[in-house]
């Protein structure tokens, strides 16, 4: 914002012309409008000032570097942790997740990926006599599957199917959905997300698949997944 004073100082020198000039008569009308000119002029100088002063304080506003509370200057760039902001190509601002970090929602739960891995064959964590496995069926495919362990924090037990609703997205562009799975009796099987409740402070491991083409395992580029949580979405980064 930038204020202009030239045009004070000019109404200023016209003001001061005409009590000169009324000044050199005689009359009382003439020594009155004088008398107003001087206030008028005393008024004009004061808001001169006062804009002057207000043009210098907006001039340092917008130059002055934003600090946080601590004192240290605000970061310029979004950081790599979790509880960070990222900005995606699109410039929406994203929340990180990292694997082994907690994201912990008060009063929710707490959410820890532990594992990300691709296989054509997925098995429990520690397969019993007898098991579920997802096989990923269609030629030049491979599951990726990542892991999510969930503490439930709250009072009542929680759906495991409205835990998360997770996307993943290959090379900026390429979109894959995913489904979930449970472990239960300590990873030796899997079971339906959607018959399953995770317990007040008890915890639960689901894993989200996705059946990708072979070239989101070997193609290198980047690759990540959107977890949406609680009305939020947080970025996991697999590959940058």
């Amino acid at each position: 914002m930038k204020v202009k004073t030239g045009g004070l100082w000019l109404a200023a020198i016209v003001l001061a012309v005409s009590v000169a000039g009324c000044s050199s008569g005689n009359s009382n009308s003439a020594g009155e409008n004088t008398e107003k000119l001087k206030t008028e002029l005393s008024k004009l100088q004061d808001e001169n000032k006062f804009l002057k002063e207000e043009n210098e304080r907006l001039k340092k506003l917008a130059t002055a570097v934003p600090v946080t509370a601590s004192g240290d200057t605000e970061a310029a760039e979004p950081v790599s942790d979790s509880g960070s902001v990222n900005t995606d190509l699109s410039g929406e601002e994203q929340t990180a997740i990292v694997k082994g970090t907690p994201l912990v929602i008060d009063g929710v739960a707490e959410y820890t990926i532990t594992k990300t891995s691709f296989a054509k064959k997925v098995i429990p964590s520690k397969p019993g006599s007898f098991y579920t496995y997802y096989e990923a069926k269609e030629p030049g495919t491979t599951y990726l599957a990542i892991t999510l362990k969930v503490k439930n924090l709250g009072g009542e037990a929680m759906d495991a199917d409205s835990v998360a609703d997770v996307e993943v997205k290959y090379d900026n562009n390429y979109e894959y959905g995913t489904f979930s799975t449970m472990e239960e009796n300590g990873g030796e099987d899997f079971t339906y997300t959607n018959i399953s409740e995770i317990e007040p402070l008890k915890n639960g491991t689901l894993v989200f698949l996705a059946e990708v083409p072979d070239e989101v395992e070997t193609g290198g580029k980047p690759l990540y997944a959107e977890f949406k949580i609680e009305g939020e979405t947080y970025r996991y980064t697999i590959r940058k």
